[in-house]
């Protein structure tokens, strides 16, 4: 009994919670998002119904995971909210870098995990007709009429957008006003996929991109999808960062996407969110 309540305070679980989080919210996000994205069983989808269902699935993941690790299931987030300075554990040997990369690997492997369950769960049939009429399922692509510098452009834009949504989430100065985060999320998300589908995929996350390709073998402007959200996420929370947040004199006051406090064995109620 002793055992496992050294256990259950240790830095080591604290730690491997934070990766189980991630990773399963990662996998939640593509298992359903691009559950609703399956043209079969008698239904056909739409861009707005696809759109919708992946900001369902982003609340449904903030709320799940939130207190956990804060939900953040997109590399790209978790790279804004190191530089942002709210992706850290307090009293942890593990550093602030460290923690990135162990986010971002538990995002990438959660979403590869994610995608492959709902292939193995739905009949091989339906991915073969969507390589067969055009692109394979799920998976994020320019549309013909864009350059490859246009499709980048909307991608660096969406995700920043994204992104200060987040910062805006991070600033201390909202803090009285995150009880519906996870609702405002959902409709960001929604919105943003709805406007950008059409046009790029509207991905604005590496790992949902990525999954997708490598289960269909399908990497046409794969590039992008990891350009176009690392770009747009270091130049939006950067502006953010060094002009719009004022500094706070206490810097505990910072709203952190991870929310564990190692020496009190609380958690603050406060977290981040975003994205696909």
């Amino acid at each position: 009994m002793m055992l496992n309540k050294k256990l259950w305070n240790s830095q080591i679980w604290t730690v491997f919670t934070l990766f189980l989080a991630e990773f399963f919210g990662t996998a939640m996000l593509l298992f359903g998002g691009c559950m609703a994205s399956i043209d079969g069983f008698d239904n056909l989808t739409s861009n707005i119904s696809r759109g919708i269902t992946f900001g369902m699935v982003v609340m449904m993941a903030f709320i799940t995971f939130s207190a956990s690790s804060g939900a953040i299931i997109n590399p790209v987030v978790s790279l804004a909210a190191y530089i942002f300075g709210t992706l850290s554990l307090q009293n942890f040997v593990i550093s602030h870098p460290q923690l990135t990369i162990l986010y971002i690997v538990a995002q990438f492997a959660g979403a590869l995990c994610g995608y492959g369950l709902l292939r193995a769960v739905t009949p091989w049939q339906y991915y073969q007709q969507a390589l067969e009429h055009g692109n394979a399922h799920c998976v994020t692509v320019p549309h013909q009429s864009l350059s490859s510098g246009m499709a980048l452009a909307v991608e660096i834009l969406l995700t920043g957008m994204l992104v200060w949504t987040n910062c805006g989430v991070w600033d201390p100065r909202n803090k009285k006003d995150s009880d519906s985060v996870p609702v405002k999320f959902a409709f960001l998300i929604a919105g943003l996929s709805i406007a950008g589908g059409p046009i790029t995929g509207a991905s604005m996350n590496p790992a949902r991109s990525l999954a997708p390709a490598i289960w269909n073998h399908y990497y046409e402007g794969l590039w992008i999808y990891f350009a176009g959200p690392t770009i747009g996420s270091i130049l939006m929370v950067t502006i953010y960062r060094y002009i719009f947040l004022q500094k706070c004199s206490d810097t505990s006051e910072m709203m952190s996407p991870c929310n564990c406090h190692h020496d009190t064995g609380k958690q603050d109620s406060h977290s981040s969110k975003i994205v696909p």
